[in-house]
């Protein structure tokens, strides 16, 4: 399937019917409305889509985290684009615009985890200037 053109927008409560038409692979699972609007409520929370005519072909979240003692940055929980629009500049674009409204807002930086032998994404983030650093994470579960 080829590209073509595709524009980039943020999701809010105003323009989140354009999560209409999703191709596969772009969410782990498909978008449930009612979790969407509570995900909206937060002006934290970024919702950063990729479109190619109607179709969403790529996601990027991210969260914008406010700490007492140290100046705001941004996690970048997932990105994502659509099985069939890999590899054609749609996790790069919406990167871009990541760190254009960060900039907007007078956030500078983001971080983002992956797994170890997720080469993909380490390449993409690799290309941003991003270099990996020692970490450990845990996951807490109860």
């Amino acid at each position: 399937m080829s590209l073509g053109a595709f524009s980039t927008c943020w999701i809010d409560s105003e323009n989140r019917n354009l999560l209409g038409t999703i191709a596969p692979g772009v969410f782990e699972n498909p978008v449930d409305p009612v979790l969407l609007d509570d995900y909206l409520t937060s002006p934290d929370n970024w919702l950063g889509v990729a479109i190619a005519g109607d179709l969403v072909v790529g996601m990027c979240k991210a969260a914008v985290l406010r700490h007492p003692d140290r100046p705001t940055e941004i996690y970048l929980d997932q990105i994502r684009s659509g099985d069939d629009w890999r590899r054609q500049g749609i996790a790069d674009q919406l990167i871009c615009a990541l760190c254009s409204r960060a900039d907007r807002v007078g956030i500078g930086e983001i971080w983002v985890a992956t797994d170890i032998d997720n080469h993909p994404a380490q390449a993409l983030y690799e290309k941003t200037g991003a270099r990996p650093s020692q970490a450990v994470y845990y996951y807490l579960e109860w």
